[in-house]
């Protein structure tokens, strides 16, 4: 009988380190397969990022608490060719859907940074971005590929002070067909702002970008996060599992 008893305690502790073992590998290929990141702690958590053009002062957590923060050179545009501070993942992924969350803090005439999706082979891409322009204009949210429009026409920002912006920025891929949205600091719902068809040859590089598009003046992004909608990494901002949004608003 005690040997029996000797046994099960035995087989048990081996189940549990199994089961142990398993659980932290599913974490890892969760990890792995996810294109999220919480930006928390002070380094990048996903394994899968790389830069282009990496800008020479940046960090995550160290200037602001739970942020990637990027401090942006001049002449770093995406129009015309893409010179742009951008922190990427590769992949063939056919859908996907991200956000995120930044602040732009900027004094110059041409400031870019969002969401961007690229085809190294094709050398074109999609964005959803925020143009941060002079004090009259303040900047656009625009919905493009290079050099031309993707969907409706850009949007004028009326609101929140010149030089200084927080707002959400959303994109989903389905196939071919791109789908935009932006929500403003404070807002629940998302502004839908059109949906375009446009091919682009895998593999795809995606993720957030920043630069100063003119040639002298200053732009800083602080990204809060970058959650896929699709694949949650792990526990995502705020310690919760997955990422909830508000209803999606139509624009007209």
């Amino acid at each position: 009988m005690k040997n029996m008893t000797f046994v099960k305690i035995v087989c048990m502790s081996a189940i549990i380190c199994l089961f142990t073992s398993m659980s932290g590998l599913l974490s890892t290929v969760d990890a792995a397969d996810s294109f999220g990141d919480p930006f928390d702690g002070n380094k990048l958590q996903n394994p899968n990022w790389e830069w282009q053009n990496e800008p020479p002062n940046w960090d995550v957590g160290e200037t602001v608490d739970g942020r990637l923060y990027i401090d942006c050179e001049p002449n770093r545009n995406l129009w015309a060719g893409d010179a742009s501070h951008f922190l990427y993942q590769e992949t063939e992924a056919d859908t996907f859907d991200v956000e995120t969350h930044f602040r732009a803090k900027w004094d110059t005439t041409s400031g870019v940074n969002g969401l961007l999706v690229k085809s190294p082979e094709d050398d074109n891409w999609v964005t959803i971005k925020f143009w941060g322009r002079d004090a009259g204009a303040k900047g656009h949210i625009q919905y493009q590929r290079k050099e031309a429009g993707l969907g409706p026409q850009d949007i004028q920002w009326r609101f929140g002070d010149w030089g200084d912006i927080e707002m959400s920025m959303r994109l989903k891929k389905e196939g071919d067909t791109y789908t935009a949205w932006y929500k403003a600091e404070g807002d629940d719902d998302w502004m839908d702002i059109g949906e375009g068809t446009f091919a682009l040859t895998p593999p795809l590089w995606l993720g957030v970008y920043a630069g100063v598009a003119a040639g002298d003046g200053n732009l800083e992004v602080e990204y809060e996060y970058f959650t896929d909608n699709m694949n949650p990494f792990n526990v995502e901002p705020g310690g919760k599992a997955t990422t909830t949004w508000g209803a999606v608003k139509t624009r007209y």
